[in-house]
Order: C-alpha cells, then structure tokens, then sequence
C-alpha cells in the first residue's frame, strides 16, 4: 500500500519518523514537496497513492497543496489521517479524516490500512479473473460454475466476496447444488469458506447430506459427516438421510450413515422406520448392521 505524506517544512524530521513507522507497518511511504520522493504534480501523487497522511500543524493549514488534497480526498472518499496531539478534527477535513496522535495509534491504524489494501486488491484480482474466464461477476454465474463444477471459477467467486450461502431461485443453496451433481472438490471448497453444512434446500427440504445420500455418494456423504452434519433431519416428506438411502436400494450408503450414528428408527410421514423399510427391501446387510447396533 502507498502512502502519501504531507508536513510543513519544519517537519521533515516528524515526516521521516512517520515515513518509518509506515514502512515497518508494511506500507510504501512517499514524502510530498521540495525534498520529498513524490516527484511528480500533487494530482499526481495524490491518484497514486492509496492513503493521504498529513502531518498537521498551525502552519501547514496555509498551504494550498494541503486545502486540495484535503478537498481531494473529502470529494473522492480517499482515506486520509491526520498525525497531530489535538485530536478534534479541522473543519476543513469535513470530518472525514482519522486523526491520531501517538506513533503506536498510527502503526496499528496503518497495519490495519495495509490489511485492508490487500483484500481489496485480491477482489479486484478475482474479478479481473472471473472475466478473463469469459464469465460475468454475477449471482447467476457463481451459481453456474458451482452447478458446472469450474473449480477455478468458484475459487475466484469466493476470493471476490461472494458468499457460500447463496441460493438459487428455487432456494437451493450452493452446497446442495455441488452435492447434487456430485461436485466433491466444489463442496469441500464451500465448506471450508464457512457453507451452512445444514442448509436446507427450498424445493425438496434436503441437507447436502439427504442429497449425498439420495445419490449415493458416499465420498461426499464421509466429507458432511467429517464436518459435523446433522444426519437425523426430515425432509419435506419426513425422510431421513437415512431412508432416502435405503429407497435407493443404496446398501453402502446406508451402512455409511448408520456407522456414523444416523437414527433408525425415526418414523417418516407414513409411519415407517428406516429399518422397516430395510426388512420391506429385503437389504439383508444394512438389517444385520441394525441388529449389531442394536445388541
């Protein structure tokens, strides 16, 4: 981050101090006037650097480089401090400005600067690739290359600012959108950028883990479990992940949920158990699973 700073001539020694603490709080200090090492106009300086520091003092208000850039940055919402003991701020800053005065105020105000600098140059980075990948920065497009399963792309989505819980316009969340179509490397990159891992879906009332195991993917299904996904919620028709895997004939899956602590007897809306509709399809391994648990 560029930091441009602004003192009175006899202030160069405080500007130097100030330019210092800067370059230790991991900024890029430029001194602005005669001997400073901002060569080019004041508009210039002022465009290029991404914070304005003014070292603030009686004299220095009597500078015209001070009126504009203080207009500047007022006009152009520029972040701009002010390093001087009174801490009220001028009229002139339109009370715009941060004011600090003590070195250990500013390190800390331009460490955090700095941070701030980076995250927003990383979304203008992802953008910038969003784009180039010929997609448009929009809710429409992350939901796509989730569906898709463009890892990239969903890279850059998060590292935008988009967030892992949207929804398509069926109320879908994105988690069950790469679960449903078995997208297991998108599904882990949502879940480790904080995706709801019991968000339910708006058209059928699913988990990612109903939809993991409606599917029948069980690499999924062990990645929501890691994770601490509830295995006991009903969906809009009173199915468990658990039933759901056992009415797809999906012996494996099954066995997986009931290792994991899935509930077999939780009755569905037509009275049934997972395990009466193990006894009903005849899944003799998941029926002798229950049995052991059971012991």
């Amino acid at each position: 981050m560029k930091v441009m700073i602004l003192s009175s001539s006899d202030k160069i020694r405080t500007a130097e101090n100030v330019a210092a603490v800067c370059t230790a709080s991991g900024a890029e200090p430029f001194t602005y006037g005669d001997n400073g090492s901002c060569k080019s106009g004041l508009y210039s300086c002022l465009e290029s650097n991404d914070l304005v520091l003014i070292i603030w003092d009686d004299k220095i208000i009597q500078k015209h480089e001070i009126t504009f850039s203080t207009g500047y940055c007022v006009g152009k919402g520029k972040p701009f401090v002010l390093y001087r003991e009174n801490k009220q701020i001028p009229p002139l800053c339109n009370g715009k400005a941060v004011v600090v005065s003590k070195k250990e105020d500013l390190k800390k105000f331009i460490i955090g600067e700095v941070k701030k600098n980076k995250e927003r140059l990383s979304i203008e980075t992802a953008k910038s690739k969003i784009l180039e990948m010929g997609f448009e920065f929009s809710i429409r497009d992350f939901i796509e290359v989730v569906s898709k399963g463009e890892i990239p792309a969903v890279s850059q989505f998060i590292k935008a600012g988009y967030s892992p819980n949207i929804c398509d316009k069926n109320g879908v969340f994105l988690l069950n959108i790469a679960v449903r179509n078995g997208h297991i490397k998108i599904a882990t990159i949502l879940i480790g950028n904080g995706a709801e891992i019991n968000s339910v879906s708006g058209d059928r009332g699913n988990t990612p883990v109903m939809d993991a195991a409606a599917g029948g993917n069980i690499e999924i299904l062990t990645r929501l479990v890691s994770a601490g996904a509830r295995l006991d919620i009903k969906s809009k028709l009173g199915q468990t992940a658990l039933v759901l895997a056992i009415g797809r004939h999906a012996e494996d899956t099954a066995l997986t949920l009931i290792k994991a602590g899935a509930d077999i007897d939780i009755k569905d809306d037509l009275g049934m158990t997972a395990k009466k509709y193990a006894g009903l399809f005849k899944l003799e391994r998941v029926l002798s699973l229950m049995d052991k648990d059971n012991r």
